[in-house]
């Protein structure tokens, strides 16, 4: 075998026997501890959910630039700067070295407002933020429902509400957290409301539903989550009446042709709501009838509207039944009242209508008409009217010469006359006076003259007195000598002279005295309406209550009111000037009247009237007809 030598071989021989020496020489040292290097960098961690108002710990990991943490932070002594933007507060604000251990440490964040923050910390004296991280405040679970409405609303208009659900910091709750299968709407108040739509479906914390009021009043909104009890309500609204729809007019069921009768008239709107506004909103009310004449007045202004209501003192001359009819002026909106009975006035005057011709001494037939001065014929003169004289204008005697009240139907008499005369001759009709006001008369006569003869009677019995002094003459032959006896006997005389005239001066003045008064009285008689008779006539659904008295010069006051006193319904009328000359107690079998109680003020001259009803519903009227006052009582439902 040829060996061949190699110089390359031969290094390679030694490098392994080198390498061979130098493991077997190898020895072990131990560990070798590698620290982190200087700070680099923050990490920052979050929790998953940040609500509001629940603090939340934000974890800070302090780590080199080969992201190695420094587990002996603590041991750098650096101090840091920490804030948050928006509302939220963080703790601590400064952020020490010494707080980091191994490595970490912790700051809470708080924050009552759902938003997004940014929490920023930076080194000491630093004004660029080392690390920055934004913190997400999500709302917290929902609390209550915040609900926005209108001020003020328009009957029959809709309108949209706004419900807020809210967590217990006034944040809008997240969709996710509410369950709408849970919500319910709820109406309050006195104004009638209605739900159009209100589905409770939340869009970004917020939900809409739509009313609409028909009734006028205060009304409000609430909610409930039925589920987790959350609630709210929102601020009373008003709700104001729509634009006006027709008239209401309220008049009495009778009335006196040209006396004034009191009317009043309610505005409306669609809804039956009275319109508050109309004084401002209105155009006036034209005032028209359905007879045949005009009432008066015939026109309102807006302004003496109140509240929607106008009260009006309306006159009408014409005796038949009508009704009142209110327009708007200009416009198509109107009411009608239920029907109204005009009556009569007072009678004024008589129409005789005769035949053309007549045989003397035989019958013939005439009819005595009696008007009111509107030129109505006066139907119910046989209740309210007195008897009527028949006037021939010839020299012959023409009976029967009285018509009595009762014989007038519906204001018209039907008399057979007859006449002695051949020759042409005219009938006429006058008011004969009562045979009440003439009794009246005669005992007032009677009152005068009795007064002075009362006095006189007394007087005739002191003429005796001088035969008191004759007695002492007639025994003179015993007292002779004494003339002091006779002086006493002038003294005597002298002194019953002197008593017999101060008696006559005292009568005098008592006669005085007495007729002073009496002329007083008698004033005060004549100026006072005396209430002679009181009687009442009553049909079905009917009673008229008349108070016959005379007819002074002068106007009689009357005020009447109803009041109920210990369970009893009570008409009280006040007369001035006026006296009773009846029994104060009158007593009636009726279904409307009990009793009638009348009672003199005589210092203040007013005569009290009170008269117990039936306890029905009923409405009244009082009227002066001449020398009557009649009081008309009709029940409610006839």
């Amino acid at each position: 075998m040829k060996n061949i030598f190699s110089p390359k071989s031969l290094l390679l021989s030694m490098v392994a026997v080198l390498l061979v020496l130098a493991a077997s020489s190898v020895s072990h040292s131990g560990n070798i501890i590698v620290k982190p290097g200087g700070f680099d960098h923050f990490a920052v961690q979050l929790p998953e959910k940040v609500r509001a108002g629940e603090g939340v710990i934000v974890k800070l990991q302090a780590y080199d630039m080969h992201d190695n943490l420094i587990t002996n932070f603590a041991e750098t002594g650096k101090e840091f700067k920490v804030s948050v933007s928006g509302s939220a507060q963080v703790q601590p604000a400064i952020l020490k070295a010494a707080s980091f251990m191994g490595g970490s440490a912790g700051i809470t964040v708080t924050g009552n407002k759902a938003e997004v923050v940014v929490l920023s910390i930076f080194e000491a004296g630093g004004t660029v933020p080392v690390v920055t991280k934004e913190v997400a405040i999500q709302p917290n679970k929902l609390d209550h429902f915040f609900i926005q409405s209108p001020p003020a609303v328009t009957a029959g208009n809709k309108f949209d509400i706004k419900v807020i659900a809210r967590d217990a910091y006034n944040n809008p709750v997240a969709d996710t957290d509410i369950e709408s299968k849970n919500i319910k709407l709820a109406l309050a108040g006195t104004a009638g409301l209605k739900i159009v739509s209100a589905d409770m479906v939340f869009r970004n914390g917020v939900s809409i539903a739509t009313l609409m009021a028909e009734k006028t009043g205060e009304s409000a909104i609430e909610v409930h989550d039925t589920a987790t009890g959350s609630r709210g309500a929102s601020p009373a609204f008003k709700v104001m009446s729509a634009g006006l729809s027709y008239f209401k007019i309220y008049a009495p069921k009778e009335a006196a042709a040209g006396e004034p009768f009191e009317v009043t008239i309610s505005t409306f709107d669609a809804f039956d709501n009275p319109m508050d506004n109309y004084s401002s909103s209105g155009r006036g009310v034209n005032i028209s009838s359905t007879g045949q004449a005009k009432v008066s007045p015939s026109f309102i202004g807006q302004s003496e509207f109140k509240n929607g209501r106008a009260v009006v003192k309306m006159r009408y001359e014409k005796a038949e039944e009508i009704s009142i009819v209110a327009s708007e002026s200009g416009m198509s909106q109107q009411g009608k009242s239920t029907a109204v009975r005009i009556n009569p006035s007072a009678p004024e005057s008589f129409v005789v209508v005769t035949p053309d011709s007549a045989v003397a001494g035989q019958r013939f037939r005439i009819k005595v008409e009696v008007y009111d001065r509107f030129k109505n014929i006066v139907r119910n003169y046989n209740l309210i009217g007195n008897d009527v004289y028949l006037n021939a204008s010839g020299t012959g005697m023409l009976s029967p010469k009285r018509v009595h009240a009762s014989e007038f139907v519906n204001g018209v008499a039907s008399v057979d006359a007859m006449y002695d005369k051949a020759e042409s001759f005219a009938v006429s009709a006058s008011v004969a006076p009562r045979k009440e006001e003439r009794k009246i008369t005669v005992k007032e006569q009677k009152k005068e003259v009795s007064i002075p003869a009362a006095v006189k009677a007394p007087e005739k019995p002191a003429a005796p007195k001088p035969k008191v002094i004759e007695k002492p003459k007639v025994e003179k032959p015993a007292a002779v000598e004494g003339k002091p006896s006779a002086k006493a006997a002038e003294k005597r005389e002298k002194k019953s002279k002197q008593i017999t005239v101060a008696k006559e001066e005292g009568k005098t003045a008592a006669k005085t005295a007495e007729k002073k008064e009496s002329v007083k009285d008698k004033k005060i008689a004549e100026r006072s309406f005396e209430i002679s008779k009181v009687s009442l006539i009553e049909a079905k659904n009917k009673a008229m209550i008349i108070m016959n008295m005379n007819a002074p010069k002068g106007n009689l006051e009357y005020k009447n009111r109803t009041e109920t006193i210990d369970g009893k319904e009570w008409i009280i009328l006040s007369l001035k000037p006026a006296v009773n000359k009846t029994k104060n107690l009158w007593k009636f079998k009726s279904a409307f009247i009990k009793e009638i109680h009348m009672e003199d003020d005589k210092a203040a001259g007013v005569l009290n009237i009170r008269i117990e009803t039936m306890g029905k519903q009923f409405t009244f009227d009082i009227n002066k007809v001449k020398d009557s006052l009649i009081i008309s009582i009709t029940a409610i439902n006839s």
